[in-house]
């Protein structure tokens, strides 16, 4: 006697079921790629973000990770490029690196902290001043541009 095609289609439901649990499940431990760069320790992390230490960890925050990828000072303005699990940290990552005691010297901060998405980095500038505090800018680039790229065209 056979299987009756009811039972046969009820336990192809199941399996099917059963295969994409599994995937959800998976998807959702899976953990964060590292790109085998391992977090900050506790003393790089609290106190020491501008140092050349703090170019080789991962930092944690509110929403994610986060990890500084350049800076470069002009004047009294400081520019760091921030990559960030999510840019809702932006506020967050630029009040822990103002408050870096190498940031003491510098009048005026931008933060760009991007995360590369769908094609496109999505970037929340951060700026402070002594005067003014903090505000955001919230934008999008293409993703092989970094937040710092320089664009000029000779004038004739």
């Amino acid at each position: 006697m056979g299987i009756s095609p009811v039972l046969r289609a009820s336990a192809a439901a199941i399996v099917a079921c059963a295969s994409i649990s599994g995937a959800c499940a998976l998807r959702q431990t899976r953990p964060h790629a590292d790109l085998g760069i391992p977090p900050c320790p506790a003393g790089i992390a609290r106190e020491s973000l501008l140092s050349a230490d703090a170019l080789q960890c991962w930092i944690g925050a509110s929403h994610g990770r986060w990890r500084r990828l350049n800076h470069q000072s002009h004047l009294q303005a400081l520019v760091v490029e921030v990559e960030a699990e999510d840019v809702r940290d932006a506020v967050e990552i630029a009040r822990r690196l103002v408050g870096d005691p190498m940031a003491v010297e510098f009048s005026e901060i931008l933060v760009y902290v991007n995360r590369p998405q769908h094609g496109e980095l999505r970037v929340r500038r951060v700026r402070w001043t002594r005067e003014e505090g903090y505000e955001t800018l919230d934008y999008s680039s293409p993703a092989g541009d970094t937040p710092l790229t320089i664009r000029a065209s000779p004038e004739d």
